[in-house]
């Protein structure tokens, strides 16, 4: 069984049946999927939106978790996606990039193949500040650093994770700009398929892996499925792991 950890935020979120079920079909057998992930999620430290709340994928966990396991038969196999959204929560680059380092650490000590997807940076960069701001408040109401400030910090993130990447042997693989819409984070929907194909085989021994969909009620319950911690109304709430295992023997483990 072949153990695979995703690390991100709402793009894994939106499209987490579509990731699941593409996995499984590439893969044809049976994988132990990890994932930390959430709309808004932050690298580092609790973030909520609406009336929910989770841990800080490098502080979460998982960590423990998966030093609990029994060691993976065969390398695991981890992407980052998603880093810049505590950019938004005011966080400064240096502060972030530790946090990503502090993961990949973690994972490169455990033998894992790690994948970077980069920010979306031809998409973002070439917005105007009026819908930089329209997203701000959308996404992440309650301010945010300035359109010039956010340019700065977004190249500095960027050169940042590609410097993290080779120190640590990570592959990158880079969003491209079609991939989006009027949003310039989120994938736009008749994007995704091909965008997770691009970006799930940026393994280097991934297996050739076609987006594969899921039927809307089977979407459903991957949605449903929730993580080990998190806090509704600021009541905590914890679940065993894994939360789901299907009948064909993968298991789902939320963090």
């Amino acid at each position: 069984m072949r153990r695979l950890i995703l690390l991100g935020a709402s793009n894994v979120t939106i499209a987490f049946p579509l990731i699941v079920e593409s996995l499984r079909a590439a893969f044809g057998e049976p994988v132990e999927l990890i994932a930390a992930h959430g709309h808004g999620r932050s690298f580092g430290k609790k973030s909520r939106v609406l009336w929910r709340d989770l841990p800080g994928i490098s502080v979460c966990r998982m960590w423990t978790e998966l030093e609990r396991r029994p060691p993976s038969p065969r390398p695991p196999m981890a992407l980052m996606t998603d880093v810049g959204n505590d950019l938004l929560y005011g966080v400064r680059p240096p502060q972030l990039l530790d946090w990503v380092e502090t993961c990949m650490k973690r994972l490169q000590d455990a033998g894992t193949e790690i994948a970077v997807a980069l920010p979306p940076r031809d998409s973002v960069l070439r917005i105007s500040a009026a819908r930089y701001y329209a997203t701000r408040t959308i996404f992440f109401p309650g301010g945010g650093p300035t359109w010039a400030a956010m340019q700065e910090m977004f190249h500095e993130v960027d050169a940042g994770l590609v410097e993290l990447a080779g120190r640590y042997g990570a592959v990158t693989v880079r969003p491209q700009r079609e991939w989006y819409g009027l949003d310039p984070i989120h994938i736009r929907r008749s994007a995704r398929r091909v965008a997770w194909e691009t970006i799930l085989s940026a393994w280097p021994s991934a297996p050739s892996i076609r987006g594969v969909g899921a039927p809307v009620w089977e979407g459903l319950n991957y949605w449903r499925l929730g993580p080990a911690d998190r806090w509704l109304f600021g009541r905590p709430q914890q679940r065993t792991q894994p939360a789901a295992v299907l009948s064909c023997g993968t298991t789902i483990s939320l963090f």
